[in-house]
């Protein structure tokens, strides 16, 4: 009896087994299983015949992952001619992913239809828009098309989603240097380059350096670094970091060649922290390198009230009133003194 048993379940175990077979044999599964092993080895060309007897099954033409990974292997192979059709599919089924709308963008380009691929790529940023890639890749397909103006744009935002946005930097400089020839914005960039590169990587961008500035290689260090003191004081403006801000700013304070945007932005930080007799120094450099303006006037005469001297205040109040855009406010002012 035990012995019949035994060869019962041995005979149960078989057909079990054999309509797992057929069940596997009827979906196509076997080829899906070859074809991934094919592609996860590289193999390209062979797994894309596999693929296309899975996805010829009525069940499985819109499984995400065939439809993905053949569309991979005909890309690889530089076929996407052939491999449209699939990406295609994939792409109207889950356009969303990020890997598949990516590289429906791709077939596009390889398929020369810019404009399309731009569209995607747009769709992209907008239910990805942390993804540093695209903002890179979309402003490369737009200078293609003339568009440098937004390509710059999306580069720029690419530089504020990545620590060390290599990429970023380099379009940056090189599209200064090569459309509109200005060196200063193209030394600009590459010396942030400089900054986050690799130790074996900064000699290459150190002779890129020399070849932009030339025999001005001081003005333009010093407008790299003046331009990078405004930037951190802004950031820390925006964080609400005042004293940070004033750290940043007082740090270029020698530098040769500085401006009225930096003077007036260290003035106004100086004034919001209460430091008026500094605001006053900034203020009289400003009018000592020519940038004289009603505004200047106006604000050196309300610091001059906030530390008592009305005599010094009246006297630029009166200064402000010459400025058609300060007259009015400055005559406020001197009759409440």
């Amino acid at each position: 009896m035990r012995k019949i048993i035994i060869v019962l379940l041995y005979v149960l175990v078989g057909i079990q087994t054999f309509s797992f077979s057929l069940k596997d044999l009827g979906s196509g599964k076997k080829y899906f299983k070859k074809a991934e092993k094919e592609f996860n080895m590289g193999n390209y060309q062979n797994a894309i015949p596999l693929y296309i007897k899975f996805l010829s099954k009525k069940k499985n033409k819109n499984n995400e992952k065939a439809l993905y990974h053949v569309s991979v292997c005909f890309m690889e192979l530089g076929n996407p001619v052939s491999g449209f059709p699939y990406i295609h599919r994939l792409y109207h089924i889950k356009g969303d992913k990020l890997e598949y709308a990516v590289l429906y963008a791709e077939y596009l380009v390889q398929l020369n239809k810019p404009e399309k691929a731009i569209g995607v790529y747009e769709k992209i940023i907008k239910l990805h828009p942390e993804d540093y890639l695209s903002y890179i890749r979309l402003g490369e397909l737009l200078v293609n098309q003339g568009n440098i103006k937004k390509a710059r744009e999306l580069w720029l935002k690419a530089t504020r989603l990545k620590e060390k946005p290599e990429e970023a930097y380099a379009l940056l400089s090189e599209s200064y240097l090569k459309v509109e020839k200005n060196k200063l914005l193209a030394y600009f960039y590459a010396r942030k380059l400089f900054e986050i590169v690799s130790p074996e990587k900064r000699k290459e961008i150190e002779q890129m350096l020399d070849r932009i500035a030339g025999d001005f290689k001081e003005d333009f260090e010093n407008y790299y670094l003046l331009r990078t003191c405004k930037e951190k004081a802004r950031e820390f403006i925006k964080n609400k970091n005042l004293e940070s801000a004033y750290s940043s700013l007082e740090k270029c304070e020698d530098l040769e060649n500085i401006d009225k945007e930096y003077l007036l932005l260290f003035a106004d930080v100086s004034k919001k922290l209460g430091r008026w007799s500094k605001a006053i120094d900034l203020y009289k450099k400003c009018l000592a390198l020519g940038f004289e303006s009603g505004q200047i006037y106006l604000e050196l005469g309300k610091c001059y009230l906030k530390i008592g001297k009305k005599g010094l205040a009246k006297a630029n109040f009166k200064l402000a009133l010459r400025f058609k855009e300060t007259k009015e406010e400055a005559l406020e002012l001197l009759q409440s003194i």
